[in-house]
């Protein structure tokens, strides 16, 4: 169990549950706050206007009764000018809490104070005439909180309204109890909805992973449900089966190179072992002896090629050769590398032509050392694949767009259509009649596409008219 648990509160699922719940704390927690100084800011504001409020009306109120208070004569209706004060401002505070503090001059001298002031006398600050002005004091004989007032002062009458902030700060403290209770109970509530949440967020995840282990290399063929979704679960989805298929085509790559690789290199061995083993039977001539020996080291030649080729394939993929490109003459670079062609096309009584359309000063970017392999493997391929007695043209002309293109053509046995994208893969030796003639393992022209990678370029192949075979770089 204690284990279950230690493994749940490292899971993504409990981290993205937390982090809902800490949000939603956190926004309950601003939340309170601005709600606090919104009330506290509302509400004090709503004091002050409202003991304005009072002040003024208490003065329109005495002003309004036409009395002169200096001459004041106690009467069978008012022993006092107090009780004529109340009776003229009963009105304005007949309905205010009972610790609404009211207090009346006229003339520098109190002739109205409410009840709860007893014999206490508000002391003001000096103002000008005609002017309202609020003050805060604090006085522990009236109330434990601090008071507002608004102090009026106008045609010699001098009014005092005041109102402790108690009730303000109560309801404000009611409002933190209140927070203090509701905030652990949201939060366990954000954290079951957060566990909701997360769980069916995240289902689609456990379905995924579900599915990825349960793939191996003996189904690779198999995907992963869900890719139609456009949303980030859709995409990762895509992106693993896109994974899968290149994990496909690694493993195929790997099978492939596997056995051409022990095809080709049983062959010369089968050869070495068996001209050995011959040799070792019997006694022989010094010719015999001789003619084995350039037996096995055309063998052990062919041996060293292969795994030349398979080395500098495998640099050429890993960007473990350095390119140099340097402005060359591309007429003078070609016709040395033609001519030490003649020899081998004449065997095959072949014509070699070199077509360059006047372009004697074209120049192009390229590493010597790199582009005269890829060119000397096209070379080699269309004379080996042509038909004798025909032409093999080398042929350069500009292209649109800054471009330069060189095309080998020989002429022979078209190449079928579902071979032509297949050609320039590893390993792929295509298997029709004039193909198989010649063997190989399949790396030449897969040597000539990465050198053309490297240079930034294309190279393609399509079937001519009159049996025509071209091999197009474009540089």
């Amino acid at each position: 169990m204690i284990s279950k648990i230690k493994k749940y509160l490292k899971t993504t699922r409990f981290k993205t549950t937390l982090w809902y719940s800490l949000v939603f704390l956190l926004l309950e927690v601003v939340m309170g706050i601005l709600i606090y100084t919104y009330l506290n800011q509302s509400m004090n504001k709503e004091l002050d206007q409202s003991l304005i409020k009072q002040a003024e009306m208490i003065f329109h109120f005495v002003k309004e009764g036409e009395f002169k208070l200096s001459d004041f004569e106690p009467d069978s209706i008012y022993s006092s000018p107090a009780e004529l004060v109340y009776d003229l401002i009963y009105e304005a505070v007949a309905f205010n809490p009972a610790n609404t503090f009211v207090q009346v001059g006229y003339k520098n001298k109190t002739i109205f104070r409410t009840a709860n002031l007893s014999d206490y006398e508000i002391k003001a600050k000096t103002t000008k005439e005609n002017k309202t002005v609020l003050f805060t004091f604090a006085d522990s004989l009236l109330s434990n909180d601090y008071i507002k007032a608004a102090y009026l002062k106008k045609d010699g009458y001098e009014i005092i309204v005041a109102f402790p902030s108690s009730l303000i700060n109560q309801t404000l403290n009611s409002l933190i109890n209140l927070y203090t209770i509701i905030a652990p109970i949201f939060f366990l509530l954000s954290l079951a909805g957060g566990s909701i949440i997360s769980f069916r967020a995240l289902f689609r995840i456990d379905k995924i992973i579900n599915k990825t282990e349960k793939i191996t290399t003996e189904n690779l063929d198999e995907m992963i449900d869900g890719g139609n979704f456009e949303d980030e679960y859709g995409r990762l989805v895509k992106t693993m089966n896109t994974m899968i298929k290149r994990i496909k085509t690694s493993i195929e790559y790997m099978n492939q190179f596997s056995i051409s690789v022990s095809h080709e290199l049983k062959t010369p061995l089968t050869i070495l072992r068996g001209e050995i083993e011959l040799a070792l039977k019997s006694p022989k001539t010094p010719e015999e002896y001789h003619e084995i020996l350039e037996s096995n080291y055309e063998e052990t030649l062919r041996l060293i090629n292969i795994i030349e080729r398979l080395f500098y394939l495998s640099k050429l993929e890993n960007s473990q050769i350095n390119i140099e490109k340097l402005p060359t003459n591309i007429r003078t670079f070609l016709q040395p590398i033609v001519k030490s062609f003649l020899l081998l096309a004449e065997a095959k009584k072949m014509n070699l032509i070199f077509d360059f359309q006047n372009l004697d000063e074209t120049i192009i970017k390229i590493d010597p050392s790199l582009f005269r392999i890829a060119v000397s493997n096209l070379i080699d391929n269309a004379i080996k694949f042509g038909d004798e007695n025909s032409d093999v043209i080398i042929k350069c002309y500009r292209e649109p767009e800054n471009k330069f293109s060189i095309e080998f053509i020989n002429f022979g046995e078209a190449i079928p259509e579902e071979i032509l994208p297949k050609l320039f893969d590893r390993f792929y030796r295509a298997e029709y009649s004039r193909n198989r003639k010649m063997g190989g393992m399949g790396l030449g022209l897969s040597i000539v596409k990465s050198i053309i990678d490297i240079h930034e370029g294309k190279i393609n192949v399509e079937n001519a008219p009159n049996r025509a075979i071209i091999f197009r770089i474009t540089i």
